[in-house]
């Protein structure tokens, strides 16, 4: 079985479950990019004084950068940040219904402007440690909460896509984070066993997730916006970013 190095550990495992955003790729750059472009829909369709009120309630302000990274647009599934939006929208006098059609209107024009990346970047050195680690007989797959097929887009938009037996995005399963059933339906698509799995992700959501689905060992780095002592509470390993697994995929 391929063993990999995380710090000072030595994991045996058959797949490893990446979390996308904040591990792979840059969470502040991507939920910027998306929020721009969902508010720029939202004023052209609802109003400016209305995606103003929508700012406030998926938790940014684009006039200073700023996203509050425990609130719906980083951490809930689309599905999810739909009602909140909508729920805004009929606040401001239009019908239950309606909100809801004008604001998947309005998403879905935001994605169409953000192709084909949809605002990702990656993280130096993502692509080289992910064609090492896949040299090694690793089996890859992503738990986002993103959808699947804008996750899936981007990857091979930014050339890694081939990199990956599996992606699943919070669109595939019931339940988002922090319930295991990303991870279980990766294992399924994978055909390995939680046990022989590793997740790797910058959250605590991510870390709890991996331990519901009882993985082999929970990595988290640090490349998100969780601090390290949150982390260590939860996760079996704390490293500063997925590239210190480059080059230490080794076997037995």
């Amino acid at each position: 079985m391929p063993k990999i190095i995380a710090g000072k550990t030595e994991i045996e495992c058959r797949l490893i479950i990446f979390d996308r955003n904040g591990t792979l790729v840059d969470q502040q750059h991507f939920l910027l990019n998306l929020a721009k472009a969902r508010f720029q829909s939202l004023s052209k369709i609802v109003g400016v004084h209305v995606a103003e009120l929508w700012e406030k309630a998926v938790g940014t302000d684009l006039k200073h950068g700023y996203v509050d990274h425990n609130g719906p647009l980083a951490t809930a599934p689309q599905r999810e940040e739909v009602l909140v939006a909508a729920s805004v929208i009929y606040q401001c006098g239009r019908s239950w219904s309606e909100a809801k059609k004008m604001v998947q209107e309005a998403y879905d024009q935001a994605d169409e402007s953000l192709k084909p990346t949809y605002g990702c970047v990656l993280f130096e050195g993502v692509s080289d440690v992910l064609r090492k680690l896949k040299s090694n007989s690793l089996k890859l797959a992503i738990a986002t909460t993103d959808s699947h097929k804008r996750t899936e887009e981007s990857l091979k938009f930014l050339e890694v896509a081939q990199f990956f037996d599996a992606v699943i995005g919070a669109d595939d399963v019931e339940n988002p984070k922090p319930a295991p059933d990303l991870v279980l339906e990766a294992c399924k698509q994978t055909g390995c066993k939680p046990s022989d799995a590793v997740v790797i992700g910058d959250s605590l959501s991510d870390m709890i997730m991996g331990k519901n689905a009882k993985v082999g060992k929970c990595i988290a780095v640090l490349t998100g916006f969780t601090p390290k002592e949150e982390l260590q509470r939860v996760a079996n390993v704390v490293i500063d970013s997925v590239t210190e697994l480059k080059a230490r995929v080794v076997w037995r």
